[in-house]
């Protein structure tokens, strides 16, 4: 058994602690912020619990099973439907009543054909432009992308309840400013000693504290990585503007709008919850950008907001990822979506937490 503290509590810290305690080790988390969840996290207002950019999960994916695997009860989830994803300009995935264009359409994203419109919006909604990841296209050619009625932060809450049942302690305003040796050192001056560490709080605040363990290491290293950023705007509505449609793509603009209600109805919302992101050119703008493709998709939103919350700039994919353990000598291990996988977004980010705690067993 070793000691083992894990840096930050988003779904690669939460996911790394579970594998870890289940394999016997002491494990303490450690997060700088006052919620778990990382990018899981949400703001519920009026009714609405808005995300930090679209957020589905694939349902046999590592994140969901994890999810599932630690619940007594099953949550309760729906996934997008093919008939009810449209391409900009060209009409749904799957057009009811005309089998020829739907059997062509598959066709045609199963090929991986590139320039046909729905092939290229399905790789765009699999991964929001981040590298192709032909397991989230088939997650989306089987209707396997998913909503759940709790939520997103549901999902996380099941995580720190399957922890806290089990005794691992996760404490909040934890800010880590140094490793030194099997040292966790904190802002507030307190010293945590420990046999390994998983780094799990997003590449910046890896990036900064692997800097007072090796700096010429940690720059050769994380120079390669590549960050894809999107604008988001997410927005609860008293009316329906998308009409029953789940998901608009426009592959040429980078864009998508998602309407959680219409994929999920047991959200129980009054109205329609928006989710809409464009990733791609410069930061300058593109918000602006986002919302006039709002504006020409689903006209006259503007005029039934319940609330809404925007973000000009957040983090959606790596490119160039890292190994998992080019810290080990130092006794430290990495997990996140910019850590290599076969998986992306919240997969990729459980999966790492998974491979991290499993790692552990190299180093004691």
């Amino acid at each position: 058994m070793a000691r083992v503290v894990i840096i930050g509590a988003g779904i690669a810290g939460l996911s790394a602690a579970i594998h870890a305690v289940s394999d016997g080790h002491h494990v303490v988390v450690l997060e700088k912020k006052s919620k778990i969840g990382g990018r899981g996290t949400s703001q519920n207002v009026d009714g609405f619990s808005l995300h930090y950019g679209p957020h589905l999960f694939d349902k046999s994916g590592p994140f969901y099973k994890m999810c599932r695997k630690l619940s007594r009860i099953k949550p309760a989830i729906k996934s997008m439907r093919l008939d009810k994803i449209e391409v900009a300009g060209f009409g749904p995935i799957r057009p009811v009543g005309n089998i020829k264009q739907a059997a062509l359409n598959k066709q045609a994203i199963r090929a991986k054909q590139l320039g046909n419109p729905y092939f290229e919006s399905v790789k765009f909604l699999s991964s929001w432009g981040v590298d192709e990841n032909e397991g989230r296209i088939k997650s989306v050619l089987k209707s396997k992308l998913s909503v759940s009625n709790e939520g997103w932060i549901g999902l996380i809450g099941r995580l720190g309840a399957a922890l806290d049942e089990v005794g691992v302690l996760i404490e909040t305003h934890c800010e880590v400013t140094a490793i030194k040796g099997q040292q966790v050192i904190l802002k507030d001056g307190r010293q945590v000693e420990c046999d390994a560490i998983i780094l799990a709080c997003g590449i910046g605040g890896t990036r900064r504290i692997l800097q007072t363990v090796d700096e010429n290491m940690t720059e050769n290293n994380f120079a390669n990585v590549k960050t894809t950023f999107a604008s988001s705007i997410e927005v609860g509505l008293s009316s329906k503007p998308m009409a029953g449609k789940q998901c608009i793509v426009d592959y040429e603009k980078n864009a998508a709008i998602i309407d959680y209600t219409a994929i999920q109805p047991r959200l129980g919302i009054v109205g329609s919850h928006l989710s809409a992101i464009m990733t791609g050119g410069t930061d300058e703008g593109r918000l602006e950008r986002l919302e006039s493709f709002l504006d020409k998709q689903v006209s006259g939103w503007k005029k039934h907001i319940v609330t809404d919350l925007r973000q000009s700039k957040i983090v959606v994919g790596y490119s160039n990822c890292m190994d998992y353990d080019l810290f080990s000598k130092h006794r430290i291990l990495l997990a996140g979506p910019w850590i290599k996988s076969n998986y992306l977004l919240s997969d990729a980010a459980a999966e790492t937490g998974k491979q991290a705690a499993k790692g552990l067993k190299l180093l004691t």
